[in-house]
């Protein structure tokens, strides 16, 4: 099941909506991961409880890491956009279905109804509202407007070097500098999407968008300014 998710540029971007089976793989493996963090925890608090003799400060250092175990998919998906160990495993990540950049409210959303959606009720009720809902949402992802998808294959050597210029290439719009590192990474998300649907009219509100941000006029058919838009920009960041 796919999701279109029009970005911040207006651009629609379809992806994969991640299924039951890659969703609880993923949860089981976090568990299994805090189950370890538990343990090691222990033995370390327990190490330092018999070094120091059950000193306050031991005692403290143990429970400052035994507090950290519940916060530990709100760090992860904080400090890794929208992922835990689990879903990095599984290629998953958390979006939100407007296109905006996931907040730090939304992922406190997500966190706090996990509560509800999986520690009360086992998971039964996070399981019963993903299959029954449109996007495939927990009540956490319905509280936050986010969703869960599946991220497409990691990009290959090949991609990474197609816009390789040579040392005497010339910029032709110098004004790519005004574009940010997300912005070339929808640029890229849009090319293959395009590749991958044969739909060429994405190239419409991408080209017009890029034109805005920038202030270029160009007569270039969208293909070619657009390509030659990724030339500029790798070309000026090898500089």
């Amino acid at each position: 099941m796919k999701i279109s998710v029009n970005t911040v540029q207006n651009v629609g971007i379809d992806y994969e909506l991640a299924g039951v089976g890659p969703r609880i793989l993923a949860t089981l493996l976090d568990f299994l991961i805090l189950g370890s963090l538990s343990l090691l925890f222990a033995l370390i608090g327990g190490l330092g409880v018999s070094i120091s003799q059950g000193s306050t400060g031991s005692v403290v250092f143990f429970i400052i890491l035994l507090s950290l175990l519940p916060l530990y998919h709100l760090l992860c998906e904080l400090f890794f956009h929208g992922k835990s160990i689990g879903k990095m495993a599984f290629r998953l990540q958390v979006v939100r279905l407007d296109g905006k950049k996931v907040s730090f409210w939304d992922y406190m959303l997500r966190w706090v109804f996990r509560l509800i959606d999986i520690t009360l009720t086992s998971g039964v009720t996070a399981l019963l509202s993903i299959v029954l809902t449109k996007h495939t949402q927990r009540i956490g992802d319905l509280a936050a407007g986010t969703t869960v998808i599946r991220q497409k294959n990691p990009v290959s050597l090949q991609d990474l070097t197609r816009h390789a210029t040579p040392a005497e290439y010339t910029v032709v719009f110098p004004q790519v500098s005004l574009l940010s590192d997300r912005d070339i990474r929808i640029i890229n998300e849009v090319i293959a999407e395009v590749n991958r649907s044969l739909d060429f009219k994405l190239l419409d509100p991408l080209a017009k968008k890029i034109k805005e941000v920038t202030g270029i006029s160009s007569p270039m058919d969208n293909q070619t300014f657009i390509k030659t838009i990724l030339k500029d920009y790798y070309h000026l960041a090898q500089e």
